[in-house]
């Protein structure tokens, strides 16, 4: 089996006027949602502070090119301990189709069991949609991790509605659960999207 985190890039910022949308940093929100979410990941999935792995951690990041998917993979870089070399970019990802994205995952590396990609709205929702098989995501908001078990033992034979959902986070679910850890990571600088 292999095991696809799925994560949308964090709260983005249009400043400073005439920023094209491929270097659009992360805003204060993003900055302090990106590290909040990966570090939930790792503490309750993947082993973090001691706790019992429910799957294994991940082996590597796979990101769009645009700077806030690359900031918001820089973090979770960093929460998930994984060495700079882990961190792969990948040009394709960038605004990417449901059919670009599944092209990426049936290239990452086979040595990987568990594979990270950062991407963008509207493709990855569609894209988590179109491989799970008897669940579905109501909205991916900026942030969102979707964590799937793909049930093959070899990246290259991933295919549609046949993925199983494992988790689903988001900001808001996670500040409004532990309000006291996570304060102000969905409703900083107003809106989710």
């Amino acid at each position: 089996m292999k095991y696809l985190t799925v994560l949308r890039h964090a709260k983005s910022s249009w400043d400073p006027p005439g920023l094209s949308d491929h270097d659009r940093p992360l805003n204060d929100r993003g900055n302090l949602a990106a590290p909040a979410v990966a570090r939930f990941l790792m503490k309750t999935y993947f082993g973090g502070e001691g706790n019992a792995p429910l799957m294994p951690a991940p082996q590597s990041i796979t990101a769009s090119t645009a700077e806030r998917a690359l900031c918001t993979a820089q973090h979770a870089l960093k929460a998930f301990h994984l060495l700079p070399a882990s961190l792969h970019l990948d040009s394709r990802l960038y605004l990417a189709a449901p059919d670009v994205v599944l092209g990426v995952v049936r290239t990452l590396d086979e040595a990987h069991q568990h594979v990270v990609i950062v991407g963008h709205n509207p493709g990855l929702h569609d894209f988590c949609n179109q491989m799970l098989a008897r669940a579905s995501i109501p909205r991916m908001p900026t942030c969102t991790a979707v964590i799937m078990g793909l049930p093959h033992a070899h990246w290259g034979m991933a295919d549609w509605e046949e993925s199983q959902l494992i988790a689903y986070v988001t900001p808001k679910a996670l500040e409004r659960q532990f309000p006291s850890e996570f304060a102000g990571i969905s409703t900083l600088g107003g809106g989710d999207d």
